[in-house]
């Protein structure tokens, strides 16, 4: 069976090529994140973030065996679509609370979190630019681009700037005296998204689904999927 695909790629992450969003596989950003974060943000062992990061090796497409085919669940329209996620403080600010915004085409939020908390990992599903000043306190802060790959882990204090591109994923951890960040997004009504939470796009997946893409076993599925839904 053959696929073709036709799309609009001017406002590609390149120009004219196409910009894979993956999840999960050697590719995938969240596997492009430390397992230091990964078993932080869900609440499990390195090892056990290490297995769900790391196992799965397929790229774009996987093979599946006989059995799986028998498992995989018909299409489902359901979808979520608002950013929900247990920290300190969280607020953000967009044309809705601010008619000004509208005008720069621009939002705000600010994050504080407690000493070692973390904030993981948020991301937009469109061509939105972030900036990120850190407002008061330390900690670390990663942030992982296409293909998986970490083009920053850095240690920050007040007075730091970042940026984070489009298309990448940035993820926050506290030091001993917290960390407040404000963040300025380059458009007025942003979306979203994060794979942590009752609202991650991980918990949209069937359980069959979830555990072939990341290729672990049925328990650590299940383990993921309970950790997620407490976050």
């Amino acid at each position: 069976m053959g696929c073709e695909k036709i799309s609009e790629t001017a406002t590609a992450y390149i120009p004219g090529q196409f910009t894979y969003f993956l999840v999960t596989g050697t590719l995938s950003l969240l596997g492009g994140f430390s397992t230091e974060f990964v078993s932080k943000a869900y609440n499990i062992t390195k090892d056990e973030a290490y297995k769900i990061t790391k196992s799965q090796t397929g790229v774009l497409i996987i093979k599946l065996g006989e059995d799986e085919k028998i498992k995989m669940p018909k299409p489902s329209e359901n979808s979520t679509h608002k950013l929900v996620h247990k920290i300190t403080s969280a607020t953000t600010l967009t044309e809705k609370e601010f008619p000004f915004l509208k005008e720069a085409g621009l939002s705000a939020s600010l994050i504080k979190l407690e000493a070692n908390a973390i904030s993981f990992p948020i991301y937009t599903t469109d061509t939105t630019v972030e900036v990120v000043y850190v407002a008061g306190g330390s900690g670390r802060i990663q942030i992982v681009g296409l293909n998986g790959k970490l083009p920053l882990d850095t240690q920050v204090k007040a007075g730091d700037l970042l940026v984070v591109p489009s298309f990448f994923m940035v993820a926050k951890l506290a030091g001993e005296n917290g960390l407040e960040c404000f963040s300025v997004i380059t458009n007025s009504q942003p979306v979203l998204e994060d794979l942590a939470g009752k609202t991650s796009a991980l918990l949209a997946l069937s359980p069959e689904m979830l555990q072939i893409s990341l290729n672990i076993t049925p328990e650590l599925q299940d383990l993921l999927r309970s950790r997620i839904r407490k976050i």
